[in-house]
């Protein structure tokens, strides 16, 4: 069974968890960011993979790797 809680990783910095929501995007799923804020650090194209999700109030949260940062859980 998963860990549902955000915890920090050996090797890792930030915080995620492994766990995996109901309705979520697999774990490891390879993802594209099709949609960046301007203060952003990963723009629109950035790749990446989910690590972990969790759901609450019939929103779907994310914890993902970027390609570009890895190691770094956001």
């Amino acid at each position: 069974m998963s860990d549902p809680v955000v915890r920090p990783h050996i090797g890792w910095h930030g915080q995620f968890t492994t766990a995996q929501a109901e309705g979520a995007l697999p774990n490891g799923t390879r993802i594209r960011k099709g949609r960046s804020e301007p203060n952003d650090a990963n723009r629109d194209g950035a790749t990446g993979r989910v690590l972990g999700s969790l759901a609450a109030r019939g929103l779907l949260g994310y914890f993902i790797e970027w390609d570009a940062m890895p190691r770094l859980a956001v």
